[in-house]
């Protein structure tokens, strides 16, 4: 995407702000996440705009939350990490997703070890608490060429590591071509419990499956002031927080720019509008539907109660934890009973461990914890699956021409 085609779409995105500013403008602004994909493709003085649409939706933007890039190595220069600090970012989120020069062909990236090296340097000189992806389970990955490189971030300083297993499926290079350069599951298992030992050895804590915090930072690397932070994804895992037996607020993700998402929610006793969305995947359609004056919605989902519990059984998954006494207090009732048979399943393969308040993921539960969050929502997905090819949508599914 070239230079005025990068200007043309800021455009649009400012414009579909202020189509939103009047649902949120009196919304408590917790994080600001840029990215998945490279916005590091961005001009250095560019970063100052993202900032000010951001501002159009909730006015002043607090001064103490996270406020992250995401970005791979090759895009980052030392003039562009400025001005992404002077923007008011405090946070970057690099997808690396491999140390190695050999490994990383495999995505079809052109990023070098030393890029890498480079880039965390010059976050480190700005000032810029930093995250770095790594993936395991890669083509002709080996667990000490892991090992190896989760050491050499460990040495740089670098305060949180998201550390997942390579999703083989679909259509991907990855399924179709290179599944004879994968490693077999009893390594990829390997490389996940001997990644915990490593890090937990190293004074990591484990957030969640796949998130690890640094307890203590090397003293001069990456100590920011909200270094040891990272809002945007605990604040997702946690969409109805609890105090004094009450549900104290909600949490909201939303979405704005070409194929975004969100997820307005309220609490679930008020029975007011909770769903999700998804802006179009067509760059073309979403030009033109902002520029007719509507949001530009491809497709969106109304959730139900027993979707919420999805979603939030899902959420906490991540956290490998279930929390019993906030979802009796969330939803008035009992999440053992509500999922009696996979509880029942799962304990039985030692998978979990259940106490008064919480059920814990232990173990291979732990490694599995995706495939159980699928196993869920199995049954909701089938009931949905059935309605489409009834024809119907049990007023779930609502089509882009309903949408303001």
């Amino acid at each position: 995407m070239g230079n005025t085609s990068i200007l043309e779409y800021l455009s649009y995105l400012d414009r579909e702000a202020d189509l939103y500013a009047p649902y949120f403008r009196y919304d408590h602004l917790a994080s600001i996440y840029v990215g998945g994909g490279t916005p590091n493709l961005l001009r250095a003085e560019e970063y100052h705009r993202l900032m000010a649409i951001a501002e159009k939706l909730y006015r002043d933007i607090p001064g103490d939350i996270e406020k992250t890039v995401e970005g791979i190595p090759q895009l980052f220069t030392r003039e562009k990490v400025q001005a992404i600090k002077e923007a008011g970012f405090n946070r970057v989120s690099m997808g690396v997703q491999q140390m190695s020069d050999e490994l990383i062909k495999y995505s079809g990236r052109r990023q070098t070890h030393k890029q890498v090296i480079d880039a965390l340097d010059s976050f480190n000189e700005a000032k810029l608490a930093a995250n770095v992806d790594l993936i395991y389970g890669w083509p002709e990955q080996t667990t000490e060429g892991m090992l190896r490189d989760l050491g050499e971030l460990v040495d740089l300083g670098v305060r949180h590591i998201t550390h997942y297993q390579l999703n083989v499926a679909g259509k991907s290079n990855f399924s179709k071509v290179q599944r004879a350069v994968l490693p077999p599951m009893e390594a990829v298992i390997e490389m996940y419990q001997e990644s915990q030992h490593f890090l937990k050895g190293k004074g990591f804590r484990q957030e969640t499956v796949y998130d690890w915090e640094r307890i203590d930072g090397i003293p001069g690397r990456f100590e920011t002031g909200n270094a040891h932070r990272y809002q945007y994804e605990s604040i997702l895992r946690d969409p109805f927080p609890v105090e004094e037996q009450k549900v104290s607020e909600t949490r909201n993700m939303i979405g704005l720019g070409y194929a975004a998402c969100g997820f307005p929610v309220t609490w679930p006793a008020e029975n007011g509008p909770n769903w999700c969305y998804m802006n179009s995947r067509s760059l073309e359609t979403y030009y033109r539907q902002i520029g007719a004056g509507r949001l530009p919605i491809d497709r969106q989902f109304s959730h139900n109660k027993d979707d919420l519990k999805l979603v939030w059984v899902f959420q906490s998954s991540q956290k490998m934890a279930l929390d019993l006494d906030t979802y009796a207090v969330a939803f008035q009732s009992d999440l053992l009973a509500d999922f009696a048979a996979i509880f029942d399943e799962l304990e039985s393969r030692g998978w979990i461990e259940v106490d008064t308040h919480r059920i814990r993921y232990v173990g291979l539960g732990q490694f599995h914890i995706p495939l159980i969050q699928a196993l869920f929502s199995y049954a909701r997905l089938a009931e949905l699956r059935s309605s489409l090819k009834q024809g119907t949508t049990g007023g779930t599914v609502i089509p882009i021409s309903e949408v303001a």
